[in-house]
């Protein structure tokens, strides 16, 4: 028996050993900038020969995969391969990460202690920053914490000195006539100039185009009229025009129509009397904070930095006559925004011809408030409104006789599901936990053995070929038992979640029977509804899998 203990102990030592020994998957991650300051030394091939040259100096590292951002900020950690390094270390395939140093990691103080400090030793992810002689298994070492500290302050510092000096580029480049936003306003084309900056020039296939919107609204036509016209033209949208490069289609295919937004954006643009507004928004560089918009007195505006498409007496005409067609729609809005009454079914009322949600438009009919819905806007392809329309009162009396007509036919079942709830849900969790305590049985059994292949390969009964194939034929089981609890989790997670949610529904159903309609009682049942031209409502209700059509004034109902 002595013997069999002393072999075991062996046995057991000679595994420690080898875990040791190659303990370590290791990933090396690698990132460069937009930055030109950039320093040679920091090119990803050089940051990928530092990295396993201490590989190659120091056991213990199973060199499993090379991640490389590059053009990417070291401000924020939103980058494709960063992504894809967590989500193996996730997996539990990588558990150390090298670096050439921090800044190559990242340059925000506070995301980066909270890697190195919290998500990794959590994860039990080995860090290591080669040049800034980083190793968190020495972070107990406060000297070392010290260091690191320091280092992720003076990262951070440069962030903010190459954010500022951007800024005052992109500032001194406006001032200057410079266009520094991304795609030029559709009459334009932008190019940099000899002294490399970059402005905005007409496009002479689309600025007759935009000269002719603007001649169009001042002759009277609506939006819709410019898009109707725009159509019959066969003129491209802007963004088809950028993919196509022409203005003007030469053929039978398809042209999109212009909605009546972009036109009236068109319509808005100073850019097109040769005047630049820049710098609405702003976005710190070296923070993780959402881009902010400024108050006007901070935007920056330059005159005459190009040639004007439109002349300024022609603008403020059109603005003019905007702020007229404007004004009376303005005071509508207002009107229903104060209003003590409103429509219950706001918000959820949508055009089945163009699946977009409806306007509400509010009347006075004696001392009455009356609500209806309608859709003028046109098809994706075609010049016809899709003049789906519908009043409240007529919504109202079609969904209350849809509804009764649902409860009516299934009432019963309804209550039989409320009263048996309970059950329900208590027999899907016992079948839960008897299939994810089957699985976890069936992984203790193979980490079993796990143990008993070691054993036999250590004491020589095995040969090492046998061994590598039966241990990476256990691992396949024991990570396809994994992904099958997992999965089994996420099933009853779901399964749960619908149980709840339809128990609400009905209980709400029944309240419903004999109170009063609400917003907050529609918004409990109803998921959207959709008004057709044909007369039709299409009802979605949370509570039914199939949605309830049916003509107005619910005088038939079809399941």
């Amino acid at each position: 028996m002595a013997r069999t203990a002393n072999r075991r102990v062996k046995s057991e030592e000679a595994q420690v050993s080898k875990e040791n020994i190659n303990s370590f998957q290791t990933a090396i991650y690698t990132r460069i900038s937009r930055d030109k300051k950039e320093k040679p030394s920091d090119s990803i091939e050089n940051q990928i020969a530092l990295c396993e040259r201490y590989i190659k100096r120091n056991d213990g590292h199973n060199l499993v995969g090379i991640y490389k951002d590059i053009a990417k900020t070291g401000t924020n950690f939103e980058r494709p391969d960063f992504e894809n390094l967590m989500e193996e270390i996730r997996t539990g395939k990588v558990n150390c990460i090298i670096v050439k140093d921090l800044s190559r990691f990242g340059r925000n103080y506070t995301e980066l202690g909270n890697f190195i400090e919290k998500i990794f030793p959590f994860l039990g992810v080995r860090f290591i920053a080669v040049n800034d002689n980083l190793d968190t298994f020495q972070m107990d070492d406060p000297n070392k914490s010290l260091e690191v500290i320091l280092k992720n302050i003076v990262n951070e510092t440069y962030a903010k000195d190459i954010s500022k000096k951007v800024s005052s580029s992109h500032q001194m480049r406006i001032k200057q006539g410079g266009f520094i936003c991304g795609v030029a306003p559709y009459g334009y084309r932008a190019r940099k100039d000899e002294d490399g900056i970059r402005r905005l020039y007409p496009d002479e296939n689309t600025a007759p185009i935009v000269k002719e919107i603007f001649d169009a609204y001042l002759k009277g036509l609506s939006t819709s009229g410019i898009s109707k016209l725009l159509l019959e033209k066969k003129v491209y949208i802007a963004t088809d025009y950028r993919k196509i490069g022409k203005a003007i289609s030469d053929s039978g295919e398809p042209i999109r129509l212009w909605k009546q937004t972009t036109i009236l954006q068109v319509l808005k643009n100073r850019a097109y009397t040769g005047t630049l507004i820049q710098g609405k928004n702003q976005k710190h560089l070296y923070e993780m904070k959402p881009r902010e918009r400024l108050s006007e007195e901070h935007w920056i505006v330059t005159e005459n930095a190009h040639e004007a498409i439109i002349s300024m007496d022609t603008f403020e005409k059109v603005q003019e006559k905007i702020s007229e067609k404007a004004a009376p729609i303005k005071r509508s809005r207002e009107e229903n925004v104060a209003a003590k009454d409103d429509t219950i079914f706001r918000g959820m009322v949508y055009c089945n011809i163009c699946q977009r949600r409806m306007s509400v438009h509010r009347q006075l009919s004696g001392k009455r408030t009356v609500f209806y819905f309608s859709c003028n806007r046109f098809g994706e392809y075609k010049a016809e409104k899709c003049q789906a329309a519908i009043t409240d009162i007529t919504l109202q009396n079609t969904v209350k006789a849809a509804f009764d007509t649902i409860l009516s036919n299934n009432k019963k079942s309804y209550k039989a599901y409320l009263e048996g709830y309970a059950d329900i849900k208590r027999e899907i969790k016992q079948e839960n936990e008897k299939e994810l305590t089957e699985i976890g049985r069936r992984i203790s059994g193979l980490s079993r053995l796990q143990s008993e292949y070691y054993e036999k390969y250590v004491l020589g009964d095995w040969k090492k070929e046998d061994f590598e194939r039966e241990k990476e034929r256990l691992h396949q089981k024991k990570k396809e038992l994994e992904s099958l609890k997992e999965k089994q989790v996420a099933i009853f997670d779901e399964e749960k979640r619908r149980l709840e949610e339809k128990h609400q529904y009905l209980k709400a159903i029944f309240k419903g029977k004999s109170k009063k309609w609400n917003k907050e009682f529609v918004k409990a049942i109803i998921d959207k509804i959709f008004i057709g031209k044909d007369h039709t409502v299409e009802i979605k209700f949370k509570f039914e899998e199939m949605p309830v059509i049916t003509e107005k004034i619910g005088r038939k109902v079809k399941r």
